[in-house]
């Protein structure tokens, strides 16, 4: 480490503090270090380096280098420019919950954290901004720290500072911070969103994710009379809608939104910056199950790829392609586990969008999240309450919510299983 003040340097110039054959972790999602993620990309030749990181927005501006075999790669939540290298074995896949994250870093060694930061306050703090999940845990058990400072980074409240004394280098960011822009929510998420409201009850501390679904349900709490309504887990564009309109309170509202990473375009980082309504915390409390478990009515929702007739969730797997992670979904539902008042959820369409596949099946390979720890799945077409019910009776209410045009073969399917 160095002095009080870390150097600025250009971003090569900073990564040849690595050494050769390190392990560099860098940041995800909104917080990811894209300039430092570039140089990588030029200067892997030769340095047997091993890159890992969540969850990543773009492009990926490395995986040239990792094409060309140039530097390995690792990470526990698979992208769309990812997929083809992780099934093809170029790059590897973790299967990690997030609550496990830093451990997994601990185990393995972290040589050099890279991690976006905000520009200095007068006392020589910075703000990780929108992601602490595990960035703050890489910062500690690094070796080197270099931080990509962007002026345009929010600075957040909850557990996300840092001192300029923990920083080896520093490097100006030259790209716009990361964001993520909400999908559109298409008529099938609002059906589904709307028999998910239902189910809430009054006074709630929702989980969700991102993507239609999720954002569907956002935007029906506006019109619910729930009372107030605080989330954890991801935070979106649609809760700064939320917010203004009162849904989540505004009256003492400190940490109504409690997340490890925000995910949204600069409407939200404009809300996050120095607002106490919003926390955002490691993943040592934010995906903590014992942590959140105390938070009473805690309401997990998360979508799936598929779910089977007894209940078993699939939410990774596509075709036998790897497609995303665990995340922090099992975390979640078990936190609602242990909530008085919670309940856990998941959320899917019933077929896809051409209606050629149900997504409600006979089985599945890939299990998420096991069917002992699922209250509700909800489709277009329905909830299937799930919790205290046999085998027989879960699959006569899941086919009951599986499109039509596929409930027969499912029924026939589940008669002729043993």
């Amino acid at each position: 480490m160095s002095g009080v003040t870390a150097p600025t340097m250009d971003p090569v110039a900073a990564l040849t503090l690595a050494g050769d054959g390190a392990h560099l972790v860098a940041g995800p999602g909104c917080g990811a270090p894209t300039t430092l993620l570039h140089a990588i990309n030029k200067e892997a030749a030769g340095r047997g380096w091993t890159l890992s990181s969540g969850l990543l927005l773009g492009d990926y501006p490395f995986l040239d280098a990792v094409r060309a075999g140039d530097l390995r790669y690792r990470t526990w939540h698979v992208m769309a420019p990812v997929a083809d290298l992780v099934a093809d074995g170029v790059a590897a896949f973790l299967p990690a919950r997030a609550s496990r994250i830093a451990a997994l870093l601990q185990a393995r060694g972290v040589d050099v954290a890279l991690v976006r930061v905000t520009p200095p306050d007068r006392h020589g703090y910075r703000s990780l901004g929108p992601s602490a999940g595990y960035s703050l845990d890489a910062l500690r058990l690094a070796r080197v720290r270099i931080g990509e400072v962007d002026p345009d980074l929010p600075w957040t409240f909850g557990n996300t500072t840092v001192h300029d004394s923990m920083f080896d280098a520093l490097i100006d960011s030259a790209d716009e911070t990361p964001q993520y822009a909400s999908a559109k929510p298409s008529a099938v998420s609002n059906r589904i969103a709307e028999h998910i409201v239902d189910l809430l009850p009054r006074n709630p501390t929702l989980q969700i994710g991102i993507g239609s679904i999720p954002e569907a349900v956002v935007n029906a709490l506006s019109d619910a009379d729930l009372g107030e309504v605080r989330f954890t887990g991801m935070a979106t564009d649609e809760m700064v809608e939320l917010f203004e309109r009162g849904v989540i309170p505004a009256d003492g509202a400190a940490g109504a939104i409690l997340s490890p990473e925000l995910m949204g375009t600069q409407r939200l980082m404009r809300f996050a910056d120095r607002n106490p309504a919003l926390a955002v915390h490691p993943s040592s409390t934010a995906h903590n199950a014992a942590v959140l478990g105390r938070t009473p009515r805690l309401v997990s929702i998360n979508t799936a790829i598929d779910v089977d007739v007894s209940g078993q969730v699939n939410s990774e797997v596509l075709r036998g392609r790897q497609i995303s992670g665990v995340g922090g979904s099992l975390d979640f539902v078990d936190a609602a586990s242990r909530s008085a008042g919670g309940l856990r959820v998941i959320a899917l369409p019933s077929a896809t969008p051409d209606g050629s596949r149900s997504r409600i099946v006979s089985s599945i390979a890939t299990v998420t999240v096991p069917r002992s720890m699922v209250d509700a799945v909800v489709t277009e077409y329905g909830v299937a309450r799930l919790d205290g019910r046999s085998v027989t009776e879960r699959q006569q209410a899941l086919i009951a919510i599986a499109h039509p045009e596929h409930r027969a073969a499912l029924a026939s399917a589940a008669d002729a299983t043993p």
